[in-house]
């Protein structure tokens, strides 16, 4: 057990560390998170360093200036904090602070049996916000213990539109001049490469992206799923990040690696994934049964982290521009998948949205005649078998509207495709 003196000097740092930091960008989530009504638990999730805790601290200051208790978990001297606890930490809080009735906790699920605790604290009418950075972890016990008092919001790095903010960049929306098209064209040329961490992007601090893979690998992944093998985890995860965009098989990966099992492989790319460090899309099929079978394409959730733990992707402008387009449709809370035609050809995303589907093909530069044909016969193959009539492709920069058999392919700027949507 921890005593009271030390909890209440721990939050007493914490606090003053949250209000020193810094926020140069209004995160576009604040505008969600204000709206929260309070009748359940407010939980932000997302990858660690992503800028959770700034946009608790904006929420802080936005509607409560004074009135909260604030905690975070991931903190080296409260490494077997318990249960049993929280009750010290909320005598803790009342006797350093008096009493608030708004709660605000930093990685939570560092605790088993957290929910338990939040649960109590919601019955009391305490208002309560939480961050995480496992979605295993908090999808297990808040479907267990709070279904349907609980209110989840998704944050990513940066969008460009607040890369732009964070580099203090006014634009207007409507209308770019030829001058604008440029300084958009070369920012965004950066935040491609670079990615949106903020911490990376504000204080240029590009050696945190190779560090939170590490504190990912270390602290999420190896001590809570005490991983056998972990040179074996850290080579697929390596592998993974050198292979945004492409298509991958349990199986493939595990003959590639002599892993023991390509169930093994599974589970490794779900570990990484329940972190928010990757994702993986499907293959679009209509038939549920090979749904889960076909291969997945692997994505990660920033493309700083990518070209700083990468050998090639840096040299690999279509992998990263593909990339960022699959985390911007994560970022607008988009379904997606890709689409393999019946002539072989691939269509890098299908969307589904109100039932209607779109196609999308990402390609840095289609003035090229042999990418052009390709990609567009591609991109028109999947317009045929899925009988639409408007597809997009998203370049580097070039733009035009084309029309090919009576069905409408717009080429938009990814710059452009970013701030207009």
């Amino acid at each position: 057990m921890y005593s009271k003196t030390l909890l209440s000097d721990i939050a007493r740092e914490q606090l003053e560390e949250v209000r020193r930091r810094e926020d140069f960008v209004v995160r576009e989530k604040l505008a969600q998170t204000k709206s929260y009504s309070g009748m359940a638990a407010l939980v932000i999730k997302g990858v660690r360093r992503c800028g959770k805790s700034t946009l608790l601290k904006q929420v802080m200051r936005s509607l409560f200036p004074d009135g909260f208790y604030y905690f975070n978990f991931d903190d080296d001297r409260i490494l077997d904090f318990e249960t049993r606890d929280f009750q010290t930490l909320m005598e803790a809080f009342v006797g350093t602070f008096g009493e608030k009735r708004v709660v605000f906790f930093d990685e939570i699920q560092n605790v088993r049996g957290w929910e338990l605790f939040v649960n109590r604290l919601l019955r009391e009418g305490y208002r309560v916000f939480l961050t995480g950075s496992n979605a295993d972890l908090l999808s297990q016990e808040l479907g267990t213990h709070m279904t349907g008092r609980h209110v989840d919001v998704e944050l990513y790095p940066f969008s460009f539109r607040e890369f732009l903010h964070a580099k203090k960049l006014a634009f207007e929306v409507k209308g770019f001049s030829t001058k604008e098209k440029a300084v958009l064209s070369k920012s965004f040329a950066e935040y491609m490469e670079r990615g949106g961490m903020p911490e990376a992007i504000v204080f240029s601090n590009d050696a945190m992206l190779s560090q939170v893979v590490n504190d990912i690998i270390q602290k999420d992944i190896l001590r809570r799923y005490r991983v056998g093998k972990p040179n074996e985890f850290r080579s697929i995860l390596r592998f993974l990040l050198n292979n945004v965009g492409n298509k991958l098989s349990f199986r493939s990966v595990s003959s590639s690696f002599g892993v023991s099992s390509p169930n093994t492989v599974q589970k490794y790319i779900e570990y990484a994934e329940e972190t928010y460090l990757v994702f993986t899309v499907n293959r679009f099929d209509m038939k549920i049964k090979r749904f889960e079978k076909n291969a997945k394409k692997i994505y990660c959730v920033d493309n700083g982290i990518v070209a700083k733990n990468s050998l090639t992707a840096i040299q690999n402008r279509g992998a990263l521009l593909e990339n960022l387009v699959a985390v911007e449709f994560k970022r607008r809370g988009r379904q997606f998948y890709y689409y393999v035609n019946k002539n072989g050809s691939e269509t890098d995303f299908i969307t589904v949205q109100n039932n209607a589907f779109h196609a999308v093909q990402v390609c840095v530069d289609p003035i090229n005649p042999v990418t052009m044909e390709r990609e567009q016969n591609a991109l028109v193959s999947t317009m045929k078998e899925l009988k639409l009539k408007k597809g997009t492709f998203i370049t580097m920069d070039y733009e035009e509207i084309k029309i090919l058999k009576g069905m409408t392919i717009e080429f938009i700027p990814a710059w452009k495709w970013l701030l207009e949507n």
